[in-house]
């Protein structure tokens, strides 16, 4: 899009810039809050029981919102050593998701209203935070480092089949470059699995599919 028509990637990338703040700082503000209330004072420390974009945003996943609808933030770090219980981890790895999810529902109330007549700059606005908070919240439940269902998933089964995870984690960063590849070099994949995840969501959610792009 950048390349091929840098006017309309310069007027989608400002309708997209609230709803990548609201996704990606609440998205880790609520990893971060539930870890303090579960004992771990460590996102304190750092900073990140903030809602300033500067203390979450990152530069690359916020440029790739820009260049393919999707991105990521600065991962909360937490000591799963100084929480209350074992499974405590897992409910900081769900806090994100869940957070995209509910802010994709608020959403839809104003959406729905806006329906028939859709003004242009406030409905393309509020359904553009709606899409990107779809697929942040869905996506980031995948069991794949560094992603927050692997984070869930391993807290949950880690005990059960340790070696499988320890084979993961010594292999985590290779497939962390590898997801990020998949991300900017086939955009036209993602961009068809982002869509055929958003669309049964906003036939749910807003009685109708609606694409802010």
């Amino acid at each position: 899009m950048l390349f091929g028509d840098p006017q309309q990637f310069i007027i989608t990338s400002l309708y997209l810039i609230p709803g990548l703040l609201l996704g990606l700082v609440l998205h880790e503000y609520a990893h971060a809050r539930v870890a303090v209330a579960r004992g771990d004072e460590t996102p304190r420390l750092d900073g990140r029981l903030s809602l300033d974009p500067s203390h979450h945003l990152d530069p690359l996943g916020t440029i790739a919102i820009f260049l393919i609808h999707f991105g990521w933030a600065k991962p909360v770090r937490i000591n799963p050593g100084r929480m209350r219980h074992r499974f405590d981890p897992a409910l900081v790895a769900l806090a994100g998701p869940l957070t995209n999810l509910l802010i994709a529902v608020a959403l839809s109330i104003p959406l729905k209203l806006l329906a028939a007549q859709q003004p242009p700059v406030i409905f393309r606005l509020l359904l553009s935070a709606f899409y990107l908070n779809i697929v942040l919240g869905i996506f980031n439940i995948l069991p794949i480092p560094p992603l927050d269902g692997y984070n869930l998933v391993a807290t949950l089964l880690r005990r059960r089949f340790p070696r499988f995870f320890y084979q993961v984690d010594a292999n985590r960063q290779v497939i962390t470059l590898l997801l990020v590849l998949v991300i900017f070099f086939l955009p036209g994949v993602l961009g068809s699995l982002f869509l055929a995840v958003y669309a049964p969501a906003s036939a749910s959610l807003l009685g109708a599919v609606y694409y802010p792009f």
